[in-house]
């Protein structure tokens, strides 16, 4: 089985997904090609203005808190109280950083967002952290956004020379200053603490908590962190207000995502779509159903991370709490669809082993337990050997040349899953490591495996018997 999940390459100047707009995308199109001169005339950094005159963060905040605001990513924690915690904490030197280091496979919003129009993103950076009292805000990119980069540098400036932002950089000032950060890119760097590490010159690898960042984050300081859509969908909720966010979406998840939509369906791209929207909605009234009229057969919710859904969910309310219900989770709305035929074997051989390589090192359960769940996936049919997670050299040539040397020695280490039988093997080991991490990534790596196991038991029965399968495994744009 092939263990690479294909992503589309798309080369920086011919980027264009299929783009449903709504509330947010409208309003950031708005002014997206004006001067700045423009740009201020038409309400530009008037919400900034207001936090800075008053001095009154309190504002903000409540309205954030009225609007119901939840984070585009993650588990869809309240904005409003994660901002609340940095401003009211007693430190005086504090941070904001807006995270748009995406590293999702099947998420691809960030470099539309930012291209769209990145005066807008800077002056959501520079209206967050007048409001949760930081004087140094960070915006953090991958390194292939090299493009981006530049716009937002270039907006930057602008504000800079219109005293919008700090005028000295270093130096104390009403304004705060703000910071473009590249970072080294990766999947794990997109977890919080992992950033806050390579921000301070470290290496890129999640941190114990807590403490949380909202008390001891960067430096050592209180740091508000959030995700790119998190921060544009805050600042346009203060500039129109909490009431017309509410409008649209669930009732304890309101306002609108902006969904990526990617595997076999015929129009993937960007949908933003009010929360609670079904994923039958999605795939077939937005995306336009599946390729070549294929039947349905799975979807990852919120990207790799999210524990896959059946056929049978297809009715299923797009929202936090509806699909952490329903045992999977939205993550950012990076929504993968697999089509039959499909297997979902070679699918968690994928994932497995996309976890593996994603995995910092850090916890030897994460990097070890990825590691074996993969030398078990990819050799089915002798699943009932004793010591089969230890056995790498059964694994593939080509992954087995990739793996530490500690799992091409059988006698070095211990076995989990002598204990246990069949497919239980594999689920024991997933529950061995699932909560033995300082960041989710162990906890994800094994959800997603034993959600594919649960799900499809019987086609993972058949591969025991026989393993020969020329079906596609996950594909993503």
């Amino acid at each position: 089985m092939n263990g690479q999940i294909k992503l589309e390459k798309i080369a920086d100047n011919e980027f264009r997904p299929y783009v449903e707009t709504g509330p947010l995308l409208k309003s950031l199109s708005l002014d997206a090609h004006t001067s700045f001169d423009e740009y201020v005339r038409a309400g530009g950094y008037d919400v900034a203005r207001r936090i800075t005159e008053t001095s009154d963060s309190e504002e903000p905040i409540q309205i954030l808190e009225d609007s119901g605001l939840r984070g585009r990513a993650g588990g869809g924690y309240p904005t409003a109280h994660k901002w609340w915690l940095v401003s009211q904490h007693a430190e005086t030197e504090k941070y904001f950083i807006c995270n748009a280091n995406a590293g999702q496979a099947g998420g691809f919003k960030e470099r539309y967002l930012l291209n769209l129009n990145p005066r807008r993103v800077v002056e959501a950076i520079v209206t967050a952290a007048l409001t949760v009292g930081a004087k140094t805000a960070f915006i953090a990119l991958p390194p292939h956004l090299v493009n981006e980069a530049r716009a937002l540098q270039e907006a930057i400036d602008e504000a800079r020379q219109a005293g919008f932002i700090c005028p000295n950089p270093g130096e104390a000032a009403s304004s705060p200053d703000v910071i473009v950060y590249r970072s080294f890119g990766g999947y794990i760097v997109g977890e919080e603490t992992a950033l806050l590490e390579l921000i301070e010159g470290k290496v890129g690898r999640p941190r114990s908590k807590p403490p949380l960042p909202t008390a001891n984050g960067l430096f050592g300081k209180p740091t508000a962190i959030s995700n790119l859509e998190t921060l544009l969908q805050a600042h346009f909720i203060l500039k129109t207000g909490a009431r017309q966010f509410r409008e649209v979406g669930a009732t304890h998840s309101p306002g609108t995502l902006v969904f990526s939509l990617s595997g076999r369906v015929k129009r993937p791209g960007l949908y933003e779509l009010p929360l609670g929207t079904t994923l039958r909605d999605l795939i077939f009234k937005h995306g336009q159903g599946l390729l070549d009229d294929r039947a349905f057969k799975a979807a990852f919710p919120g990207g790799l991370s999210s524990p896959v859904l059946g056929a049978g969910s297809l009715d299923i309310a797009l929202d936090f709490d509806t699909l952490r219900e329903a045992g999977s989770d939205l993550g950012s709305g990076a929504v993968i669809v697999v089509a039959e035929p499909a297997c979902m074997v070679q699918v968690a051989a994928q994932l497995a082993d996309f976890f593996y390589y994603s995995s910092c090192g850090k916890c030897q359960p994460c990097k070890d337990g990825t590691q074996r769940t993969g030398v078990m996936l990819h050799n089915l049919q002798r699943l009932d050997e004793k010591s089969i997670d230890r056995a790498g050299k059964i694994l593939p040539p080509s992954l087995r040349k990739r793996t530490l040397n500690v799992i091409n020695n059988p006698v070095a280490g211990v076995s989990y899953t002598d204990t246990a039988e069949g497919l239980a093997k594999i689920s024991h080991l997933c529950e061995f490591y699932k909560y033995r991490g300082d960041c989710h990534h162990s906890t994800e790596a094994a959800g997603s495996t034993q959600a594919l196991l649960k799900l499809f038991k019987n086609e993972f029965e058949d591969h025991r018997s026989n393993s020969e399968c020329h079906h596609e495994g996950l594909v993503t744009v």
